[in-house]
C-alpha cells in the first residue's frame, strides 16, 4: 500500500478557505475527523494544481 502524500501548508490553507469552515485551520488539524477532511480536500487540490502546466499555457501548446 503506497504512502499517502502529505498536503503542504499552502494547499491545506487553501482547502480550509474551500470548506468555508469557522474554525481555524490550526484547531482543525487538532481534531481527526477535521484533518482527515481538511487533508483529503488539500489532496485534490494538489492533484488539480499538479496538471495545470504553465509553460504549455504561455507556449499556446495544446495536446
Amino acid at each position: 500500500m503506497p504512502a499517502r502524500i502529505q498536503p503542504d501548508r499552502a494547499a491545506l490553507e487553501i482547502a480550509h478557505r474551500m470548506l468555508f469552515s469557522t474554525l481555524s485551520l490550526d484547531e482543525m488539524l487538532m481534531h481527526p475527523a477535521h484533518k482527515l477532511i481538511v487533508e483529503t480536500v488539500a489532496r485534490r487540490h494538489m492533484q488539480r494544481r499538479e496538471r495545470l502546466d504553465v509553460k504549455k499555457l504561455q507556449a499556446n501548446d495544446r495536446d
